[in-house]
């Protein structure tokens, strides 16, 4: 074992040809000990061995898109999380629309040496002497993690440069000018459709954590909806909801974000975390990857491990208790409330017993713990019979091991657990949008009841499209609080000015300094100062 992990250590090195934390390096560094192209683009085996490197680009969680400090608070920057006065600059610039180009983030150089290794791999995979089936399923592969990094430069930045060779092809190399963000677009949707024509419908057990077609029709779905081709979104998304595809609601809604349950069937894409399916296998070992999946140590409260840099904010808790489940159910609350919060039940329902967590501490234990940080600044919980609301993050955080210390990412053992980046109830609420779009009312309100009937909220009806979508956006908020999708239903949804109301009705931190650039993350001044062809997303000129 320890022999085939140094060999795909090199192997990987070999493939990505160069590497480098920002744009700027990964384009302009060569790995001296790299052998030529046609060294080592000679066998099927060479080849498969440089998959991992695609996948890794984003599993840096310190830094990079989902990294607890240069990503967590860009994705979630939006009015359902509260983030804790005081702490990194980093973390509380996006959050509150202070931000400038010369943030610190490195978000944009991890996306786009994910793209540089998929433009690698895909101009010398053509050239391996393999069956042609396989090869078309590692291109395919290859163009869905395009598609994927290439999803997340245009949903953040707009306007960015549309690479498609390694940049070392490139007529001016480094220096390369935005193209629109349409024209990002486009290429998004034709590296998802060459993913869906490619992609096997499942993997083996060997295979587990690798791209599937079910993962690229839902992404080429999602990227229909964000460029508002409701139509053709419609129609992929549909093909999901039969066979041969067998998706369907996990019928807890926890089983979501424990390690004991990942790659179940409402699991469409993960981030591979655990070593039982990634550790030097598909999805890498780039050094960045080691603290693996650390959101639980950033989420955690004082006492449980953890950092405490976010709370639930008022308006998610107040969206949550707005709607009570029926009488004579076994809780009181929207069932996914119980996975999303930490609180003490007794405070405001009946027939529930407190829970205990992390060796067994009361959550008055939890609350108190964690008053050193709250008193820089807390949300005002609503008044929920006659008690002020008391609230913690409870979702991502390792929850389900009522051990001491379980959300530190010290310990290895609390670093397996499986990022649920697409899950199938985003698919319905995309397919509910599209058919909503198209006028068709009961297609979506047949993906709205799956929605329901999991979280045990009684059946509804809507008077009409806008009502139906009203809906779409709430039970998105409810059902992905603190899974970085907020901000961008919001922004895709509604127009600035409407969008900052919003902000502004629900006390978000920083709303009075949200302005219509806000849509975006500005390029980052040192990609700017590197590439002297790059322009800055117009908004932020």
């Amino acid at each position: 074992m320890k022999t085939y992990i140094k060999k795909l250590s090199v192997l990987a090195a070999i493939a990505l040809l160069v590497s480098g934390c920002n744009e700027k390096d990964f384009l302009n560094k060569v790995n001296p000990n790299s052998p030529v192209e046609q060294t080592f683009w000679t066998t099927e085996a060479n080849a498969v061995s440089a998959m991992p490197t695609i996948y890794s680009s984003i599993r840096g969680q310190m830094y990079g898109y989902y990294g607890a400090y240069t990503g967590w608070h860009t994705m979630n920057r939006a009015d359902d999380v509260w983030f804790i006065l005081g702490e990194e600059v980093l973390n509380w610039e996006p959050a509150t629309f202070t931000n400038t180009p010369s943030t610190s983030e490195s978000d944009f150089g991890r996306l786009y040496m994910g793209v540089n290794r998929a433009n690698v791999f895909l101009k010398n995979i053509v050239n391996v002497k393999m069956d042609e089936s396989k090869k078309n399923e590692l291109i395919g592969e290859a163009s869905f993690l395009r598609g994927m990094y290439y999803f997340l430069l245009a949903a953040n930045f707009g306007d960015v440069p549309l690479r498609t060779v390694p940049a070392g092809d490139e007529p001016d190399g480094a220096m390369k000018g935005s193209s629109p963000e349409a024209d990002v677009w486009k290429q998004v949707i034709a590296d998802f459709t060459t993913a869906k024509n490619y992609l096997p419908v499942t993997r083996t057990a060997a295979e587990a954590g690798r791209a599937t077609k079910g993962a690229a029709i839902a992404f080429l779905g999602k990227s229909l909806v964000y460029t508002k081709d409701y139509q053709n979104a419609e129609k992929e998304l549909a093909a999901l909801l039969t066979a041969p595809y067998t998706y369907d609601l996990m019928p807890s809604f926890e089983d979501n974000f424990k390690e004991t349950t990942e790659l179940n069937k409402e699991s469409v894409f993960e981030i591979m975390y655990n070593g039982k399916y990634s550790n030097g296998g598909t999805w890498g070992n780039d050094g960045s990857t080691t603290q693996g999946f650390v959101i639980p140590n950033f989420a955690g409260s004082a006492g449980t491990g953890g950092w405490f840099k976010w709370m639930p904010s008022a308006s998610i808790v107040r969206d949550f208790i707005a709607e009570e489940r029926p009488a004579g159910s076994d809780t009181r609350f929207d069932k996914r409330m119980y996975t999303s919060f930490f609180w003490k039940y007794s405070d405001f329902e009946t027939g529930l017993t407190d829970g205990a967590w992390f060796g067994n501490q009361s959550f008055d234990l939890m609350w108190d713990n964690a008053s050193g940080k709250r008193q820089r600044g807390e949300p005002v919980y609503p008044v929920i019979n006659g008690k002020k609301g008391r609230f913690l993050i409870k979702k991502y955080t390792n929850f389900y091991k009522n051990v001491p210390d379980a959300n530190s990412m010290y310990d290895q053992s609390n670093q397996n657990n499986n990022l649920r980046m697409f899950r199938f109830s985003e698919v319905l609420l995309l397919h509910a949008e599209a058919a909503i779009k198209n006028g068709n009312l009961g297609a979506a309100a047949a993906d709205l009841k799956r929605i329901r009937d999991r979280a045990g909220l009684a059946n509804k009806t809507w008077n009409n499209a806008d009502d139906m979508m009203k809906e779409v956006i709430k039970q998105n908020e409810l059902e992905f609080f603190f899974e970085g999708h907020r901000f961008f239903d919001l922004k895709r949804t509604y127009p600035y000015a409407q969008m900052k109301q919003i902000f502004v009705d629900n006390a978000k931190q920083g709303a009075e300094n949200f302005q219509a650039k806000h849509f975006y993350l500005p390029i980052p001044q040192g990609e700017i100062n590197a590439n002297t062809k790059i322009q800055q997303h117009p908004l932020w000129r």
